[in-house]
């Protein structure tokens, strides 16, 4: 099971496969590049990373606060009322403190969300910004709890600290992290009342998955995480002996876990553990329901390693499995993945970052923003009758023709005509150049520019069908003479707005 791919069916298509999974894709000259590298350094080029660590310059403000100052200045705006104020105007001064906070917290999430999807669109590291936005989804916290962005940044680093590490010290990471431990409440968990949300979510969704403990391992893992606290100075972690239980717990057949580190080494050592995780990669990175025979040959390698990832990302993307017809061009774009891969392709930078927020909530995905603690759902989730538009009309905004012409048609993968969508609002951005997309030596030739473009676009040739539909809509806005550059756009926007498009 997982065999390796043999280094002689190494080719283009395959490098460009591995960059869309293990990054967000790129342009044509990245992809004939690796190609011509070889699959052996390009693996190692993606697992370990550039030699020099791409540094992670944080936004301006994200440093952290003293809350106990905070708390201070909100009372002291409570205090600068005018003298005999009634309850009631004091109380609007509270309130008036807290809407100026709010109003900053979501100017800064605008702007974290931006130096993200910004940092994977300009990474020299692929594979660290993509694995981060695993280990988002996996241990999915959200900003809609979580109001402080600064925690959600620092949950953000501490995912790509850890990206390609080792999943035991990560797990460990994100017990301390003090975005989770807001989110999953464990700064309310005392000795005389363990909150179960951590414990149970750590093994339900983070590590085990269902059926793999009790009830009892729930309540016995709550008391192993008495005492995780954040300090109210500078927001970092804080362990509070005094609200911890230190007696021995019962946990997953463990008779003497007395502490949240020694249940999550009691956790890593149940078999379920790497094959959760082995399960969790490979539908991320290949394809949904493998099998659990698959599964369980990652998971060997997982634990042989004693869960460091490399190696196991090392098999997974050497292996002929990841390059077969069930992996390849089947799945479907996550709306951050279309939006970075877009931009790689066509070369331009992203939107501003309010109409880039706009744009991926109105698709589906706000980073810092999971819909619950399971995460994104993924897959054919992310495409609705809304979602789709939506993509059809960014196609149309980032390649500067607006709604789609009424000579370019929106076309099922069998290259049939569906009904035209209608605009969608605009987004400001850098146009690509068209002059380097598609060079005057192509523009005389209709089957030759189509080529070209689906190379860059779908990384093969399309369809018969497609071929035909694109040809024909070249006749159409370019019956005699070289294409324009409004034809060529409009070409590109025609194949954008296919479901090919939508796949990687």
């Amino acid at each position: 099971m997982l065999m390796p791919l043999p280094p002689d069916q190494w080719d283009r298509a395959k490098a460009a496969h591995l960059l869309n999974r293990a990054g967000f894709g790129g342009a044509p000259a990245h992809i004939d590049s690796l190609a011509a590298s070889g699959m052996a350094a390009t693996v190692r080029y993606l697992i370990d990373g550039p030699a020099t660590p791409v540094a992670a310059n944080p936004p301006d403000w994200a440093r952290p606060r003293n809350l106990l100052v905070l708390r201070e200045q909100v009372q002291q705006a409570m205090l600068n009322v005018p003298a005999g104020a009634d309850a009631a105007m004091v109380q609007r001064a509270r309130q008036a403190a807290i809407k100026d906070e709010r109003k900053e917290q979501y100017l800064h999430f605008t702007d974290l969300i931006g130096w993200w999807v910004e940092r994977m669109r300009e990474s020299q590291d692929p594979l660290e910004e993509k694995m981060t936005l695993f280990w988002h989804g996996h241990f999915a916290t959200s900003a809609v709890k979580v109001k402080d962005a600064y925690l959600m940044w620092r949950q953000n680093q501490t995912f790509r600290e850890h990206a390609r590490g080792n999943f035991g010290v990560l797990v460990k990471a994100v017990s301390r992290d003090p975005a989770m431990i807001d989110w999953l409440d464990l700064r309310e968990s005392r000795v005389a009342h363990p909150n179960e949300n951590f414990a149970r979510e750590v093994m339900e969704l983070f590590t085990l998955g269902e059926g793999n403990y009790t009830e009892k391992d729930v309540t016995e893992g709550a008391r192993a995480f008495t005492g995780y606290r954040i300090s109210p100075q500078d927001q970092s972690f804080l362990f509070d002996p005094r609200q911890h239980d230190n007696a021995p717990k019962q946990f997953l057949g463990r008779g003497d876990v007395r502490d949240g580190d020694q249940a999550i080494d009691t956790i890593l050592a149940q078999p379920a553990c790497a094959r959760f995780i082995a399960r969790k990669l490979w539908t991320f990175f290949a394809y949904e329901n493998p099998s659990d025979a698959l599964v369980e040959t990652l998971a060997a390698t997982l634990r042989a390693s004693r869960y460091e990832t490399r190696p196991t990302l090392h098999r997974l993307f050497t292996s002929a499995e990841f390059y077969s017809p069930a992996a390849t061009r089947t799945q479907i774009k996550s709306p951050v993945q279309w939006v970075v891969q877009t931009a790689r392709e066509l070369e331009i930078t992203l939107p501003g970052r309010g109409p880039l927020q706009g744009a991926l909530r109105q698709m589906g995905q706000v980073p810092f923003n999971p819909p619950s603690v399971k995460g994104w759902d993924g897959g054919k989730a992310w495409i609705s009758t809304s979602t789709l538009l939506t993509r059809y009309n960014l196609a149309g905004n980032l390649l500067g023709t607006g709604p789609l012409h009424p000579a370019a048609p929106v076309l099922d993968d069998e290259g049939a005509e569906v009904p035209e969508v209608a605009a969608g609002p605009s987004i400001p951005t850098e146009k690509p150049d068209l002059q380097k997309l598609a060079p005057a030596a192509l523009r005389d030739d209709p089957a030759a520019l189509v080529k070209n473009l689906a190379a860059r676009l779908f990384h093969g040739p399309p369809s018969d069908k497609q071929q035909a539909a694109f040809l024909a809509y070249l006749r159409t806005v370019a019956p005699v003479g070289r294409a324009s550059d409004q034809a060529v756009a409009g070409l590109m926007h025609l194949m954008m707005s296919t479901p090919h498009f939508q796949l990687c």
